[in-house]
């Protein structure tokens, strides 16, 4: 049985935190997420919060799983669209891990659930992250998850202290008008069939009041954007750079971890998917260690239709044609000849047929 977090699952989800298998890794160390607090979250907000919390309970085959995942709110979209229904949803974590064929389908029938629930609330995509081949991208894979794009995970431990370069000619903060040349940057940076997932997942972490943004101007062209995200447990870095910056970029990055990384007790993050994967070296000469490698992963989301747009327009033609229609009968035909809904043909008489015996 599969069903949203209530009350009484609270020793269950005591039980399986420390088993937890994140789906987003740098988001979840980051933020430092805690199942409990996001499951009872999302139960005192009546199901009207971000986070949602399924949990799964068979007594036959004694499983006990739950898992987590967030929905993008309007306001955090990349490309400001204007309707009012979320683009994505992450799927930041599940526990325990399915390390067997039983909890890969339980995480299957989790997953497929969780896209129940993002069709509901209007979601276009929901994405998550496995290490390829493991367990997890299995059961992602029986729930019509399908790879997109290899990253890499780095970390720069705490303590580590980061020389910071002379300043940057070019390097500044961004403003309100560097953001269509920012969202023209990442257009051009990220693969066409990866763009709208990865824009998805990078926003938990890289969207809020906690952002530091810098641009990198050269010639009047933006040739790369660093984002720095603040969360509850350490720093997390988005990056985007052409290449073309590459002289610079760890001038860059060095100018700009040191002045917003305050709390060297924190760790930093960043996610280097493969079309940046030549900053790899750059950013071990800075101190980053790596984590891991994993693939991120897309499910599409199809939404039921309760009418088609197409049905709207023929109801709306239709209408105005019964419109026209009823009203020519009730002009007067010197009127009617005049506004071009004269009708030709006479009205029938009214006859009352109450006493002839063949009606």
């Amino acid at each position: 049985m599969i069903r949203p977090f209530d009350i009484r699952d609270v020793g269950l989800i005591q039980r399986l935190s420390g088993q937890v298998r994140p789906l987003a890794m740098e988001w979840v160390a980051v933020e430092g997420i805690s199942p409990l607090r996001e499951a009872m979250r999302a139960y005192l907000s009546g199901g009207r919060d971000a986070s949602v919390v399924l949990v799964e309970r068979s007594a036959p085959h004694g499983i006990e799983a739950f898992g987590l995942m967030h929905v993008l709110s309007p306001g955090q979209a990349t490309d400001h669209q204007e309707n009012a229904h979320p683009r994505g949803a992450v799927i930041v974590m599940m526990s325990p891990k399915p390390d067997t064929h039983e909890y890969v389908e339980a995480w299957s029938y989790l997953l497929h659930e969780f896209v129940v629930e993002a069709a509901v609330r209007g979601v276009h995509h929901i994405v998550a992250e496995a290490a390829e081949g493991g367990s997890e991208w299995l059961a992602l894979h029986a729930a019509a998850f399908v790879p997109l794009i290899q990253q890499d995970v780095l970390k720069l431990s705490p303590g580590r202290s980061v020389d910071a370069a002379a300043s940057v000619p070019g390097l500044r903060e961004q403003t309100k008008e560097d953001e269509p040349a920012v969202r023209a940057l990442h257009a051009r940076l990220a693969p066409k069939m990866t763009y709208q997932a990865e824009s998805s997942f990078d926003m938990p972490c890289a969207s809020g009041r906690h952002n530091h943004n810098y641009v990198f101007v050269q010639g009047g062209e933006v040739l790369a954007h660093i984002a720095v995200h603040s969360g509850r447990r350490g720093y997390g870095l988005r990056l985007r750079i052409r290449p073309e910056a590459e002289a610079h970029a760890e001038s860059i990055l060095r100018c700009v971890l040191a002045q917003h990384t305050r709390h060297p007790q924190r760790p930093v993050y960043v996610t280097v998917r493969q079309h940046h994967s030549w900053l790899l070296p750059i950013l071990d000469r800075i101190g980053f260690t790596h984590l891991a490698s994993n693939v991120l992963m897309v499910r599409h989301v199809a939404r039921h239709v309760q009418q088609p747009v197409w049905t709207q327009a023929l109801e709306l033609e239709a209408s105005t044609a019964r419109r026209t229609h009823t009203a020519s009968y009730g002009l007067p035909q010197e009127e009617a000849r005049h506004t071009g809904h004269a009708n030709t043909a006479p009205i029938p008489p009214l006859v009352n047929h109450a006493g002839d015996p063949h009606y």
